[in-house]
């Protein structure tokens, strides 16, 4: 298939919208405009479905269908169309020029894409196509190489080569076809876990591979679990450290950059020393994996090199054991505060605790959220002495423990903590405002910020940094307490006063600039979405009525 669309973000999400492979279907090329992809179809004669857009520059999707007719063609593909609401008379005219069948652009998924595709690839067997039968079959043949190929970088990573050298040296020597060169790095890509990486794993996927083969880095690259991805890369043609780490730098930025722009993921990254051969990917991956769980403590969107693990945090001065009792200790005498009716006794307890916390930095996070887990058990006992259960001092809808065990970093979860400790020590002394606190501190600051400035340039970095948390942690709260997420609060805040104005009777043009959207034209269609009339159409009805 070939895809022709003057938006990359469409023809990127094309990729990942759909398993191609389950419907033996390969996108072997793409263009940007009709002109752009003529000139691809009269060197190739590969292409078997054309999928293609009607709006676009310099040669639109009808232009390019008529062009389709040329004899010079080494083939003429069947078309489908890719038209928004408003292009229904020139998708009438694209089915007198051949097209099989259209797509709606805001219908874009799954249920609307894959009957589509399916029916041009039914028509192209019925037409007798043989090699559309070869393809398939060949496509058939490469995932299973691929399922072979991941299940055995799979067996690799997890090996200990000291267990059963014997075995480790068997399986190298089936590792045939796999990266093994000099200057090789391991990479441990972990995706922010509030991104649903099962519906979004293809795509991630593909944005990644894409980076790594515009960079023409050598690599091989496996999904470990969800939200977890393995690059083992290799830099045989450079001679420095230096040199190597410039290109992991880029590479990574523009990984994060695209995956922020594009699916809002925050990513952690740890990469491991160099080494030569794929002898050494075991010790490799468990060092890159363990400077990539350093997000916990340090944030989102940092990349963790070795010099990571060696930073001094005066952990190991007291010695494992002396800081897990000092944290013990701390906790079991914050239990106790909560018992008294001086709420600054416990917020002093706790502000001690914390700090004691920042001395885990080289101690693995799930050791941390377990410890977090210890202090709701033993909190929910406290309350149940008085009555009261842990569910009705939670500060969200979710499972506590849950949440505890979703964090992202340490700061994220000691705000939580420290949210429900405030509304746990209320029901405790019985303190009827505890009803009243709907939001936590940052998520009201920032919402109260939000009702006064909607109509000013704000953007989610700016508010985050306001009120004092990370940008992630804003995102996943917001939408917990408020039951929407930043953009779409916003959103409504502005298309509610548009309505006031439309009712006024002021220039849509002067509605949109008032509000805080510099484009007419864009003002028009989030007012659409939202309502689902045109401001024009809404101001009419109005009168109508």
């Amino acid at each position: 298939m070939m895809i022709v669309d003057d938006e990359p973000l469409v023809r990127l999400a094309m990729h990942h919208l759909i398993d191609w492979q389950a419907l033996h279907i390969e996108i072997v090329c793409e263009a940007g405009d009709g002109v752009e992809g003529l000139a691809l179809l009269k060197t190739r004669s590969d292409v078997d479905l054309l999928l293609v857009d009607i709006q676009m520059p310099r040669m639109n999707g009808i232009e390019l269908l008529k062009a389709l007719n040329d004899p010079g063609l080494p083939k003429r593909p069947i078309p489908i169309i890719l038209s928004a609401y408003s292009d229904y008379s020139y998708v009438r005219e694209a089915f007198l020029l051949g097209a099989m069948d259209y797509i709606v652009k805001v219908d874009m998924d799954e249920e609307h894409i894959i009957p589509v595709i399916t029916k041009a690839v039914e028509e192209l067997m019925r037409l007798g196509d043989v090699s559309i039968r070869e393809e398939m079959g060949q496509a058939e043949k490469q995932l299973v190489q691929q399922s072979d190929k991941d299940a055995l970088l799979h067996r690799l990573l997890d090996f200990d080569p000291k267990e059963d050298t014997g075995l480790f040296e068997q399986w190298l020597l089936s590792a045939n076809g796999l990266l093994n060169e000099t200057n090789e790095i391991a990479i441990v890509i972990q995706i922010a876990r509030g991104i649903d990486t099962t519906k979004l794993h293809g795509f991630i996927q593909q944005t990644i591979q894409s980076v790594l083969h515009e960079m023409s880095i050598l690599h091989e690259m496996v999904r470990r679990e969800a939200g977890e991805y393995v690059l083992l890369c290799a830099f045989p043609h450079d001679r420095s450290e230096s040199a190597i780490r410039a290109h992991i730098h880029s590479l990574l930025t523009m990984i994060q950059t695209r995956l922020l722009q594009y699916v809002n993921a925050s990513i952690s990254v740890g990469i491991s020393d160099l080494a030569n051969g794929c002898r050494h990917w075991p010790r490799l991956y468990q060092q890159a994996k363990q400077l990539a769980a350093k997000s916990y403590f340090a944030g989102l969107g940092k990349l963790f090199y070795r010099e990571s693990a060696t930073q001094s945090s005066g952990v190991k001065d007291k010695g494992d054991h002396a800081l897990w009792d000092d944290l013990k200790a701390g906790r079991l005498v914050l239990l106790q505060v909560m018992k008294h009716p001086d709420e600054s006794q416990w917020i002093l307890e706790y502000e001690l605790l914390e700090k004691r916390l920042h001395h885990a930095s080289q101690e693995p996070p799930d050791r941390l959220r377990a410890f977090f887990v210890d202090v709701l058990w033993e909190l929910g006992a406290v309350l149940y002495a008085k009555g009261i259960r842990l569910e009705e001092v939670q500060p969200t809808s979710h499972n506590p423990f849950d949440e505890i065990k979703q964090m992202e970093t340490l700061e994220e979860t000691q705000q939580y903590v420290k949210q429900l400790l405030q509304r746990a020590h209320s029901a405790i002394h019985g303190n009827s405002l505890m009803n009243a606190v709907r939001y936590s501190p940052s998520i009201a600051n920032a919402k109260k910020f939000l009702d006064l400035h909607y109509r000013e340039e704000i953007n989610q970095s700016l508010i985050s940094e306001m009120v004092g948390v990370s940008e992630s942690y804003l995102s996943k709260q917001f939408v917990k307490e408020v039951g929407c997420n930043f953009i779409h609060y916003l959103t409504k805040l502005r298309i509610e006063e548009a309505k006031q104005l439309l009712e006024k009777g002021i220039k849509i043009s002067d509605i949109s600039e008032r509000i805080g959207y510099l484009n007419p034209e864009h003002f028009s269609r989030i007012f659409k979405k939202m309502t689902g009339f045109s401001p024009k159409a809404y101001r009419e009805s109005l009168g109508r009525e």
